[in-house]
């Protein structure tokens, strides 16, 4: 890379004027009192303006509301200190456009050295504000769902340990008194203390053969006239030919004092109904999970009693009963596997954050600032953190059109700065970074940052099986180049595929081996072509892995 020759003034202001009319991004010229003196045509057609002269002389910061103008004025006092700023926040256009923006306020200095003037330079981030919020609501909606799954698989994991307890339990048995008791003991025992009765039918009335152990005397008293098959609950279970719920004030209207809700399970041979089901709970309403317990059992005591009447018919549907048992083990296998992967992977970013927003809140009642600040930089981390995982893709599109600042940078603090990200990303994992010493090269200082960052956890990443992720940093030197290597003790890989590894979503592990997405190291590639430099990759499966990156030298 060629370091830029001394350029003829007249030229470079022509140049510099050409380039800044032709940026989309806003930049404006203030005087030390915020006022606006120039604006290049980008900006005017991104701030909907069409004659300048309407907000000539404006001031800058009148644009801005509520908290983002705070943050404008902030900028400004610090560009009349001399200081440059960069923040983000929402202001209309001045059609009345709402957007959000990308902000940077420099200070002008003149030959004396003072500041004479104010640059603000605003980019238009509205599409990648609207692109994280999306994201973030679709894994608030993930989030939801993953949790509505584990709900539903304790529903169905409760529901078939009942009915495979009830089934245990009469697989052998013909008498109808044991059947059933064996069912009001499941109903007694898995709903909350509920009661129960079984009841047949003969003609226009149900009446009691027997009551769950639990059932108050009152209520068996009660119950010994019969149930009325005309009853609202009661009519509805014939017609379903299953079971039925109520709660609530039907439910007590129906009761005999006792129970708020109810259920009935009816049972018929061909066309006639013969048995009933019944049980109460002193809870207003069911739950959904109790509901499915009912039900579960009261199929099975309706399969108990056909097997009494018909044991061949009762074999057969055993038989259709075992598999259907498979597929709901099945299926409960498949929904913990994805509530599991939904909660581990997309909870994974914000624990960190949560973690340590519970140490902070504790040294805050405990008032220990400096552990309160120590845990806030470490929250403030992850949230960037969590930030980079969300864009994915933005970021590796980020890297192609960053802005680059070439320097000659340190590389030390860079080292220490990433092996902090890694050990923030795997904080159960042990990391050694051994790295030579202090070691300058040239190049954007913040684009190199993310090189190191990708790499070290790449290696970290790729050595969670060892005690100690040992990784191993240095940086050779020819008369054209740097390179800067990064050694790790981990899975390794095949060398025939290294020359994939740089490419976006190119994975040689599965997800459930090792997390991500197969962008670091596409990233890495970008940034050193940024930089005119190369990427290089080598490995032994099982015996570790090593990525580097080269960076010319800038020619002077």
């Amino acid at each position: 890379m060629t370091l830029p020759p001394t350029p003829d003034p007249a030229l470079a202001v022509t140049d510099l004027r050409a380039i800044i009319e032709s940026s989309a991004d806003c930049i404006k010229v203030l005087d030390l009192d915020a006022r606006l003196l120039s604006m290049n045509a980008g900006g005017m057609d991104t701030m909907e303006i069409t004659d300048f002269s309407v907000c000539h002389n404006l001031l800058w910061p009148s644009f801005w509301e509520g908290e983002a103008r705070v943050q404008v004025e902030q900028a400004l006092d610090a560009a009349r200190a001399g200081q440059t700023t960069t923040f983000e926040g929402p202001a209309r256009t001045f059609a009345g456009t709402p957007k959000w923006w990308e902000v940077r306020v420099s200070p002008l200095r003149g030959p004396d050295g003072s500041v004479t003037r104010l640059l603000a330079s605003s980019r238009d981030i509205t599409a990648r504000k609207r692109t994280e919020q999306q994201l973030l609501e679709a894994q608030h909606q993930l989030r939801n769902y993953a949790q509505a799954l584990e709900v539903r698989v304790g529903q169905h994991e409760r529901a078939l340990e009942a009915f495979v307890r009830f089934t245990t339990q009469v697989a052998s048995s013909t008498d109808l008194n044991e059947i059933a008791t064996a069912a009001s003991d499941i109903i007694r025992d898995a709903v909350g203390g509920a009661i129960s009765g079984f009841y047949l039918v003969k003609g226009n009335m149900a009446y009691p053969v027997l009551f769950s152990s639990n059932t108050p005397p009152e209520v068996m008293a009660a119950r010994q006239a019969g149930i009325t098959l005309t009853s609202p609950l009661v009519a509805d279970a014939l017609a379903r030919r299953g079971t039925s719920f109520v709660g609530g004030e039907d439910g007590r209207s129906q009761s005999v004092g006792y129970a708020s809700a109810l259920s009935i399970t009816a049972y018929h041979s061909g066309d006639q109904p013969y048995a009933l089901f019944a049980t109460g709970s002193q809870c207003p309403e069911w739950t959904a999970q109790e509901q499915a317990i009912i039900e579960s059992v009261g199929r099975g005591l309706g399969l108990a009693l056909e097997r009494a009447a018909q044991t061949q018919e009762l074999t057969r549907q055993r038989d259709a009963l075992a598999i259907r048992t498979h597929e709901l083990m099945a299926a409960n296998e498949e929904l913990d596997a994805f509530t599991y992967s939904a909660s581990h992977d997309l909870r994974t970013p914000i624990r960190h954050v949560m973690g340590f927003a519970d140490l902070a809140r504790t040294a805050l009642v405990r008032n220990q600032p400096e552990k309160i600040s120590h845990n806030l930089d470490i929250i403030q981390q992850g949230a960037m953190r969590m930030n980079g995982l969300i864009d994915g893709m933005l970021m590796l599109s980020r890297a192609g059109r960053q802005d680059f600042h070439p320097r000659m940078v340190p590389l030390e603090p860079l080292i220490v700065q990433a092996q902090q990200d890694a050990q923030l990303e795997f904080p159960e994992q042990v990391i050694d970074v051994q790295f030579q010493g202090a070691v300058i090269v040239w190049g954007d200082a913040t684009l190199i940052q993310q090189v190191l960052t990708n790499l070290i956890s790449n290696a970290v990443k790729y050595s969670t099986g060892q005690d100690v992720s040992r990784v191993t940093v240095q940086v050779g030197e020819t008369e054209t180049e740097w390179t800067i290597t990064v050694q790790d003790n981990g899975v390794g890989f095949n060398p025939e595929y290294g020359g994939k590894l740089f490419g976006i979503f190119q994975r040689l592990h599965t997800q459930a081996a090792f997390p991500g997405i197969g962008v670091g190291l596409a990233t890495v590639r970008r940034i050193a072509l940024k930089h005119g430099g190369r990427v290089f990759a080598d490995g032994v499966v099982d015996q570790g892995a090593t990525f580097g990156v080269a960076l010319p030298k800038p020619v002077v």
